[in-house]
């Protein structure tokens, strides 16, 4: 048998005018693609139902309704304290690092706020599961300083909840915390 005759057979073989389907590769490539498709989505769908970040809290309607009550009254009340309060965070936040965050408030008289209950509430808004809380701890009058070390790279929304007798205040930033 010679070459073009080989190379004939094995172009009946497998060519489109070849009457059996399984055989033409436009078939094969077609179900090759829709069957990947189809394994791919099953995968991302089982993926997506044992890995839940839990980011939806289970009485998230009655949540919103209290935040919703709650959040003119809170605002009025952060305004009417006029306090001037600064956020101090590391330039490069780098994940698994402990870092210093220092938090300082005064009045409107510029006096320093003593005696503050402040912590750091740290949310992670893809994997509630990787939120932390850290306490300040006052190291001179109106300045407060805590450690913190952020477990994953990437996104994080940071508030600084301050309690003072009747006065609350809440800050927040979003910091991006980068790879080790």
């Amino acid at each position: 048998m010679n070459m073009i005759q080989h190379f004939n057979q094995i172009k009946n073989r497998y060519s489109q005018d070849n009457r059996q389907a399984m055989r033409n590769p436009w078939v094969i490539g077609w179900i090759a693609i829709i069957a990947t498709f189809l394994i791919v989505n099953a995968g991302l769908v089982f993926l997506s139902l044992t890995n839940s970040p839990g980011l939806v809290t289970e009485d998230y309607y009655e949540q919103g309704r209290k935040y919703e009550r709650n959040a003119i009254r809170l605002l009025s009340k952060r305004n009417s304290l006029t306090w001037d309060t600064k956020l101090y965070i590391p330039e490069i936040i780098t994940s698994h690092t402990l870092d210093i965050y220092r938090f300082s408030a005064t009045d409107i008289r510029g006096l320093p706020v003593k005696n503050a209950n402040v912590t750091l509430v740290a949310y992670r808004p893809s994997d509630a599961n990787a939120d932390f809380t850290v306490p300040f701890q006052q190291i001179a009058p109106g300045l407060y300083q805590a450690k913190a070390s952020f477990s994953l790279p990437g996104i994080w929304d940071i508030n600084i909840k301050v309690q003072r007798d009747d006065d609350q205040y809440e800050l927040s930033q979003r910091i991006m915390v980068k790879r080790r």
